[in-house]
C-alpha cells in the first residue's frame, strides 16, 4: 500500500486518527481559577515537592498547544507564526514549534527578546529548535526606531499568507497591568493584530500577552487571542472582564499532572 507523503500529519491513519473534535480536559477541581501567585506556587509544588522537572511540564505545555494549533490549523500549507518569550511561554512555544514541524507544518519562530540570553529550560527547548532548523527570526524588526526596508519587505512576506495560525507565547502570568507594554513589544502585538484582522487565527499560552491573571485588566495593545491554551485551571482575568474578552475560547490542559492538582498542590479552598 502506497504511503501518504507524510505520515504523521494531517492524513488520517490507523496509526494517527484525525484529532478528536474537543481536543481538551474538562476541569474536575474544587477551584476554578488561579491567580498569579496561586499559579507560581503550583509549579514550586510540582517541581520541588512532587519532583516533575520543569522540561516535562514545558513539554506538556508545548504538546497542548501544537495539539491546539494543529487542530485550529487544519492541512493549511501556510506557515504557522510563533511569537516567544524569553520566560516559560516562550519555552512552552519553543516546544510547540518542534512539534508542529515534526508534524509537517511550516513554522516560523519569532524570538522576541533577540540579544536576551535564555536560561534553564527555556534556552534548551530554544536550541532544539534551532538545531532542527527550524527558522528563529528577531522580532525586534517589527519596531519601527529598528525596522530596515529589506527586513520589511521580507515580514510583509512571511505574514502575507492567509489563513494562518499564530502562536502567542510572549509574556504569561507575569505581566502586570501597571507596567504597560514597552513599545518594542507594541509593534510586535500590532503585527500580530494586523493579521489577525487578515483572517489569522491567534493562540494563546497559558493567558493573552497583555491581560493581567490577577486583576482582568488589558493592556491597550494586548494580544486577542481566538483561544487560549491555560493550564492546571484558568488564571482568574481570563474568566472576566476585558480579559475574559480577550482570550476567546478556553481550553484546558493538566500539564500530566492529576486533573485536581491545583488543590492537592494549595489545599483544598474552604
Amino acid at each position: 500500500m502506497k504511503q501518504p507523503d507524510n505520515p504523521f500529519w494531517p492524513q488520517k491513519s490507523i496509526l494517527n486518527p484525525a484529532p478528536p473534535k474537543e481536543p481538551f480536559i474538562p476541569v474536575r477541581c474544587v477551584r476554578n481559577t488561579l491567580t498569579r501567585e496561586e499559579q507560581r506556587s503550583v509549579d514550586r509544588v510540582a517541581v520541588k515537592k512532587f519532583e516533575v522537572p520543569l522540561v516535562i511540564l514545558m513539554e506538556h505545555a508545548g504538546l497542548a498547544v501544537a495539539d491546539i494549533s494543529s487542530f485550529v490549523a487544519g492541512a493549511t500549507t501556510t506557515p504557522i507564526h510563533i511569537f516567544a518569550g524569553r520566560g516559560n511561554n516562550g519555552g512552552d512555544a519553543y516546544v510547540c514549534a518542534r512539534l508542529l514541524h515534526s508534524r509537517g507544518f511550516s513554522v516560523i519562530v519569532w524570538d522576541c527578546f533577540p540579544g536576551v540570553e535564555h536560561t534553564g529550560a527555556v534556552q534548551i527547548m530554544r536550541e532544539s529548535v534551532r538545531l532542527l532548523g527550524i527558522r528563529i527570526l528577531p522580532a525586534d524588526a517589527f519596531d519601527p526606531q529598528k525596522l530596515r526596508s529589506g527586513v520589511s519587505r521580507m515580514i510583509d512576506e512571511k505574514v502575507s499568507g492567509i489563513p494562518c495560525v499564530i502562536v502567542d507565547g510572549i509574556l504569561g502570568t507575569g505581566y502586570e497591568y501597571t507596567r504597560p507594554l514597552p513599545p518594542y513589544l507594541q509593534a510586535i502585538t500590532a503585527k500580530i493584530e494586523e493579521a489577525h484582522t487578515r483572517g489569522a487565527r491567534v493562540v494563546a499560552v497559558d493567558i493573552p500577552t497583555g491581560v493581567d491573571a490577577d486583576t482582568a485588566e488589558a493592556d491597550p495593545h494586548a494580544v486577542a487571542a481566538d483561544c487560549t491554551v491555560t493550564f492546571i485551571l484558568p488564571k482568574y482575568g481570563m474568566t472576566r472582564g476585558k480579559g475574559k474578552e480577550m482570550s476567546g475560547q478556553i481550553r484546558i490542559f493538566p500539564l500530566g499532572l492529576p486533573i485536581n492538582f491545583a488543590d492537592i498542590a494549595l489545599g483544598t479552598p474552604r
